[in-house]
């Protein structure tokens, strides 16, 4: 019985400081595209109003993900899914832009 409940805490502990680290993996990736965003803008591989687009979006994601965590406290999987997915589209869309030959 006492091997079960340590195997019990360790399967918790392992749970709590895994949701956080999953939930920071989208932090992440928002601040990558915003570097992507400016890095593009800077080499003249987006013009005004592609860049201007993008950030739109990218802060559109930020509110979701802000509001996702306020309804309550954190990310659940189905949250995580819908915003993995629109981060997805977000890495495509700049890098379709940054690549479509057009310059400023």
């Amino acid at each position: 019985m006492k091997r079960n409940g340590l195997g019990m805490l360790a399967a918790v502990l392992g749970l709590t400081v895994a949701l956080p680290a999953v939930a920071a993996e989208a932090d992440k990736r928002q601040v990558n595209q915003q570097q992507r965003i400016k890095q593009g803008v800077k080499s003249g591989e987006l013009t005004g109003r592609e860049a201007v687009r993008l950030e739109r979006q990218h802060r559109a994601l930020n509110r979701e993900i802000r509001q996702d965590r306020r309804d309550d406290g954190h990310l659940d999987a189905a949250e995580r899914a819908r915003i993995d997915a629109k981060q997805d589209a977000l890495s495509r869309r700049i890098a379709r832009q940054k690549h479509d030959g057009q310059s400023r």
